[in-house]
């Protein structure tokens, strides 16, 4: 976990927080390499109602499930550009427009 938030870190940089709400909060970012914005959520694991299993048979909230089987094939659905499960929580990034 530890290295999987590290590497997350050097990708991209947290900036402030945008909203903080019953499942998460969610921060302004952006990636290091070419200055892209992004949102990055941060949901502790104990308010995750639903899971569900991605195609490589890992077990995530069903939020990173959806998000894996939509968000690269709809216009219109925010694209998860990454996603880390560390001890007590998951972290997403996502495109922000």
């Amino acid at each position: 976990a530890g290295k999987a938030q590290k590497a997350l870190k050097e990708r991209y940089q947290v900036g402030s927080l945008l909203g903080r709400g019953a499942f998460g909060s969610g921060y302004s970012g952006t990636h290091r390499a070419d200055g892209a914005p992004v949102a990055i959520k941060c949901v502790p694991r104990n308010r995750i109602r639903h899971w569900g299993e991605l195609p490589n048979g890992t077990w995530a909230s069903l939020e990173i499930v959806l998000l894996d089987k939509v968000s690269t094939r709809f216009r219109g659905v925010i694209q998860l550009l990454q996603w880390v499960e560390l001890p007590n929580s998951f972290m997403m990034v996502m495109g922000f427009l």
